[in-house]
């Protein structure tokens, strides 16, 4: 008798057929069907999240944010890092088409890096 196997198991996501374009309005999601879901879902309040988390970043000056702080505030982490990616200008669903309006600087709380806006 052989002892029980622990561990992960492979399996498999289920992909919906046909790649997609990414724009500039569709939030990021890996391919399998619960990312893109919570990316639909957040599509049409993306914008406005990331105007808030903006606001929220430039009126805290020189002490910054970190996604912690925005998470205590009220944004999930899922739903602030890839705010904060876009306003950084560094999104790879983004490049080029959203301008960089804060930077992460080597400031860190908590051990969390500090955003700041430029």
């Amino acid at each position: 008798m052989s002892a029980p196997q622990f561990g992960r198991r492979r399996h498999q996501h289920w992909y919906e057929a046909g790649p997609k374009a990414p724009d500039l309005f569709t939030p990021p999601s890996v391919p399998v069907n619960t990312s893109e879901a919570a990316a639909e879902a957040v599509k049409s309040s993306a914008p406005s999240i990331r105007e808030a988390i903006f606001t929220l970043i430039r009126e805290a000056g020189d002490r910054g944010m970190t996604a912690g702080e925005l998470e205590a505030v009220g944004y999930p982490g899922s739903t602030a890092r890839p705010r904060l990616r876009e306003l950084q200008g560094n999104a790879s669903w983004a490049k080029g088409r959203l301008p960089a309006r804060i930077v992460k600087t080597t400031a860190q709380r908590g051990g969390m890096r500090v955003y700041i806006a430029l």
